[in-house]
């Protein structure tokens, strides 16, 4: 196991992660050929110095993408830029987001078309996982009811352009799932009346060049995507495993959100990220120079028992899952309110513990999200 492949390991967390905080928190991987940051301390330096950033400064967009439709989309994210192709998008999204964190879910969730039923095997469980989080912000987005779930859909496809695994296959397909989001969110803003969230989102967005404020909704989509698809899965292996559990999360709702937040640190849904740096610069007391990569890991960071001193009273709790500084993910709480909505309707229609299936994980170099699947008998 390297740090990249921990990502998909079944439990990187007893070992191999505090193994490599023991060697010092950052420190450098000869046979990767980048620098691996795993304390707390190492991985909030990181984020949170303006020389790392999140491309590296010779190509912004990646190579396998960079003349494709899919790589025109990719270079207008927030989440792939900084300065102020970053801070401008944010500035319009991130505060309708916020309002979103505490919103109720439930009686979208009851009226969903078409209905929502309890899963009865893995292809079911897929839908919750995969099609429902992104059609949910499709909604709050103002997308039509019949037009979200082929949204979810193609954004599955537009996301697996993100990984340097692709193959030229999933590239084409990312290419057209780009087409036909810009076609379905351009009709949405062209819309006469438009939804709370985007209404606030368009107030907010001042003089954001139309292209950057489209591109930013797909990723909105996108993000959405990986991260909710993880904290599902990474929750639902644990509820398989625990029928007690199910129950008492069951009978006591009230449980659910705090319990999803320690879930959420301890099998983050992404577990490592990227940083290069753009000049020299001294993290934990170690110089690096411009052009070095730093791979992040997140999840080590997360089970650091130095992690609630080094983030103190800005992280409650403390955690890492979804980033830190300028480029924390802004949807962080609502996410987590989508995850526990869902989970909170399969804990009422589903007998989870009992559902027959088997899982592996997504091939990844940074996302854990479990791929389920069908068995004979419930299992790993």
């Amino acid at each position: 196991m390297d740090p990249i492949s921990a990502a998909t390991h079944f439990n990187p967390y007893d070992v191999h992660y505090p193994r490599l905080r023991a060697r010092g928190g950052l420190t450098f991987d000869a046979t990767l050929g980048l620098w691996v940051a795993s304390s707390a301390t190492a991985v909030a330096a990181v984020l949170n110095h303006p020389a790392c950033r999140v491309r590296p400064l010779h190509e912004p967009v990646p190579r396998a993408i960079v003349r494709r439709p899919a790589g025109q989309l990719f270079a207008r994210l927030m989440r792939m830029n900084d300065g102020p192709r970053h801070r401008c998008p944010r500035a319009a999204i991130e505060a309708g987001l916020g309002q979103l964190v505490a919103s109720d879910l439930m009686p979208t969730l009851a009226n969903w078309r078409p209905a929502l039923v309890a899963p009865l095997r893995a292809a079911d469980l897929r839908r919750w996982q995969f099609a429902l989080p992104v059609a949910l912000v499709a909604g709050l987005l103002g997308v039509p009811t019949e037009q979200r779930e082929d949204l979810a859909r193609r954004t599955g496809e537009w996301v697996a352009c993100f990984s340097p695994l692709s193959n030229e296959s999933q590239l084409l397909a990312a290419d057209q799932a780009t087409q036909h989001l810009s076609a379905q969110l351009q009709a949405v803003l062209a819309a006469p009346e438009h939804s709370p969230l985007l209404s606030d989102i368009l107030r907010r967005s001042g003089d954001l060049d139309p292209q950057d404020l489209l591109a930013n909704l797909v990723g909105l989509l996108a993000q959405t995507h990986d991260a909710c698809a993880g904290l599902i899965g990474n929750s639902l292996i644990a509820l398989l495993a625990d029928p007690a559990l199910c129950q008492h999360l069951r009978q006591t709702p009230a449980a659910l959100a705090p319990w999803l937040l320690q879930r959420q640190r301890l099998d983050p849904p992404v577990q490592n990220t990227r940083r290069f740096v753009a000049e020299p610069c001294t993290l934990n007391g170690i110089e690096l120079q411009a052009g070095d990569c730093v791979l992040v890991l997140l999840a080590a960071a997360n089970h650091d028992p130095a992690l609630a001193a080094v983030t103190g009273a800005a992280a409650t709790p403390p955690d890492f899952s979804f980033g830190a500084g300028v480029h924390r993910c802004p949807g962080q709480g609502l996410a987590q309110n989508i995850v526990g909505a869902l989970l909170q309707a399969l804990l009422r229609t589903s007998d989870l513990s009992r559902l027959p299936l088997r899982w592996c994980y997504q091939p990844s170099v940074n996302g854990r999200i479990p791929l389920f699947e069908d068995s004979l008998e419930a299992g790993q």
